[in-house]
């Protein structure tokens, strides 16, 4: 950073007459940027403290000025847009010879603390101490004494040490998320197939707007303080998380392959590093030259995680493989148990219907990777195409791009095989929803892609995953182009949004709600996105309440999905028959589910027919267990069901095998 002589004067003051304070007795400033197109006043290094309880401010700064002669400096404080305070002073007033006149001079000074009066922490308001992350900016207007000519504007933004994010915040989000999802498994281990896949519904719908919020976090607009700390909560969900034994490997790997490692972090002590400015203009100076460093977008999100930004992507990468690893772990645990519950002679009937000794475990094992790979997809396609811009090492660029095909190929033939069966048993069956949702084989393998979905609208699949691709591209691509960013997302969240709320693809109303909900507080978020590019030229005041707004509303749908979910897994914990807390789904999945017993009633004769197969054709059924023949109403009610769903609706985390089903 950099910065000239009127700037002290100018810092103490505001410093002084401004008022802010925290309610941990601290408020600091770090950096300056400039916020006018001249450059006569450079800062290389910036930082402002005020502590209260001394009564003291410190201000550390180092830079150089090319102004010469008589000067005035304009402050003016704005909180949240809206000008609180305004003064302008004479530098000569203050006892710093080196101010009055101004020189063109280098100025290094390690630090300065003076002693403010009571007079001036009475003024002070009491909100300074309480309000989180405060959008709070100081802004220094240097003018010519006699003409009033502008020659630069200066500003910082000042902080209070208290903030919205917090890690515990990050870990309990994840806790619930991960619980939900493994819950989703064992309920349908236990036969509640219903209440399984409403489970992994909510729990894969709340991992997706966190993920969407944390998309956010990522733009490179400058986003309002309240914006920042609330969508670093969640990116977690996008494998940016801060572990000391990531960092290591990351960088011993990055330097191994050739590459350098970014030295951010490191140069915090002598250069400022700044995530954000209202302002256009730079954004990066080069940190080994001794200016500022000014961040945004994803390499913001890095450093406010303590994450160098040559480590950003392969912590994203490993932190993947960490959870897969974790995840697989878990699954040979289940397995084992499986095993070892299946042999005891004590299981209850529908346990031991559930769980079968001979699990194949190649098709567990790939299944989970396939659900791992969807899950995890939002993430590869930032982080893996970002990564192709930043060239952090050769064997990165490799890893990124390997990633992403393998990941994209993978849901890609995923999708081809679910067509390719929809499309069979159209031409067979008449209808789609057939083999989808009653051959046991595509259902464990490829349900994750369309479970949620109702039966006709399985091809919904194809637009969620471009949304998904064309998101990512436009999140690491255009780093260096928020307005075209923006834009991009508005009219793909709009889309997105149109498609929801018309087609309704959804297995529930329910579902269907949160949904759209979803969709437009997206859109919606967008929008604010759009006006923080700066692109109306809005007043300041507007940009600091939309901030304050995107955090209550998008705080707010979170909170309400949170409930959402654990309202579920209260069902599946509590409730000895909780798929009765559920009505039946629209397109009557669980009227058809095939019997597992081996037993066979007149009623499901009469059901297969109804649904067009020909009861002579096949193996012989066994022995009806009703002897007695069916009513009139038995007959009514097996042909108006219709035949296009499910035998087993769930979708476990940790997919059973084909012989389990067949069992």
């Amino acid at each position: 950073m950099q910065l000239n002589g009127s700037l002290f004067g100018a810092l103490i003051l505001v410093l002084q007459s401004l008022q802010l304070v925290q309610a941990e007795n601290l408020i600091q400033a770090t950096g300056l940027t400039q916020c006018s197109d001249s450059a006569e006043v450079t800062v290389n290094n910036f930082n402002a403290i005020f502590t209260p309880n001394n009564k003291s401010i410190s201000i550390i700064f180092d830079g150089y000025s090319e102004v010469a002669g008589d000067v005035l400096i304009d402050v003016d404080l704005l909180v949240y847009g809206y000008k609180a305070f305004t003064k302008s002073f004479d530098p000569c007033s203050l006892d710093l010879s080196v101010f009055c006149p101004m020189k063109a001079i280098e100025l290094q000074i390690p630090k300065i603390t003076q002693t403010l009066g009571d007079s001036v922490l009475s003024q002070i308001p009491s909100i300074a101490y309480s309000v989180p992350d405060i959008d709070a900016v100081i802004r220094l207007r240097l003018k010519y004494k006699n003409s009033g000519k502008q020659i630069t504007c200066l500003e910082t933004r000042v902080r209070n040490g208290k903030t919205v994010y917090q890690r515990g915040v990050s870990w309990t989000l994840a806790v619930i998320t991960g619980l939900g999802l493994i819950m989703s498994t064992v309920i349908s281990l236990l036969g509640h197939w219903n209440t399984a896949t409403h489970l992994v519904f909510r729990s894969l719908a709340f991992l997706g707007f966190i993920q969407t919020q944390a998309m956010v976090g990522m733009c490179s607009m400058a986003l309002p303080p309240f914006v920042q700390s609330w969508t670093q909560n969640m990116q977690w969900s996008l494998g940016i998380v801060q572990l000391d034994a990531l960092q290591t490997i990351a960088t011993w790997f990055q330097r191994a392959t050739g590459g350098t490692p970014s030295t951010v972090l490191e140069s915090a002590s002598t250069a400022s590093v700044v995530l954000q400015k209202r302002s256009a203009g730079i954004h990066r100076r080069a940190a080994e030259e001794g200016t500022q460093i000014l961040l945004r977008g994803i390499k913001r999100v890095g450093i406010r995680e303590n994450i160098e930004l040559s480590n950003i992507f392969m912590t994203g990468y490993l932190f993947y493989y960490f959870v897969t690893a974790v995840i697989v772990i878990c699954v040979g645990l289940v397995l084992l148990v499986r095993g070892v519950l299946a042999k005891k002679q004590t299981m209850l009937p529908k346990l031991d219907r559930a769980i079968s000794v001979t699990a194949d475990w190649k098709t567990i094992l790939r299944n989970t990777f396939f659900r791992l790979a969807c899950i995890g997809y939002p993430q590869m396609c930032i982080l893996c195409l970002w990564e192709l811009t930043r060239h952090d090492s050769a064997a990165e660029i490799v890893l990124a791009i390997t990633m992403w095909l393998v990941t994209t190929a993978v849901l890609a033939f995923a999708t081809f095989k679910v067509f390719q069966r929809a499309i069979r048993s159209k031409q067979q069956h008449n209808t789609p929803a057939y083999t989808l949702y009653s051959d046991p084989a595509t259902l464990n393998q490829w349900g994750f892609l369309y479970i949620y979905y109702r039966a006709p609208v399985y091809y919904f699949i194809v637009p969620a995953l471009v949304y998904i691709i064309v998101k990512g591209m436009v999140i690491a691509f255009a780093q260096p182009s928020p307005i075209a960013q923006s834009i991009i997302l508005l009219v793909l969240e709009l889309s997105m949004m149109l498609a929801t709320s018309i087609i309704k693809p959804f297995m529930s109303k329910g579902a269907n709600v949160a949904a759209i909900t979803m969709t437009v507080m997206n859109s919606l978020n967008t929008i604010f996105m759009l006006v923080w590019t700066n692109i109306f030229d809005q007043p300041e005041l507007m940009t600091g309440i939309l901030g304050v707004i995107f955090f209550i509303l998008n705080a707010l749908l979170t909170l309400l999905l949170l409930i959402y979910l654990l309202v579920g897994m209260v069902y599946a914990i509590f409730f000895k028959k909780p798929d009765t807390k559920y009505k039946p789904l629209g397109d009557d999945r669980d009227s058809f589910r095939w019997s597992r017993t081996g037993t066979t009633t007149e009623l499901s004769s009469l059901e297969k027919i109804a649904r067009g197969e020909d009861d002579t054709e096949g193996h012989p059924h066994p022995p009806p267990v009703v002897t007695a023949p069916p009513s009139d109403e038995d007959v009514s009610m097996a042909a108006k069901r219709p035949y296009n769903d499910v035998v087993d609706p769930s979708l476990p985390l940790f997919p059973a095998s084909y012989e389990r089903t067949q069992r």
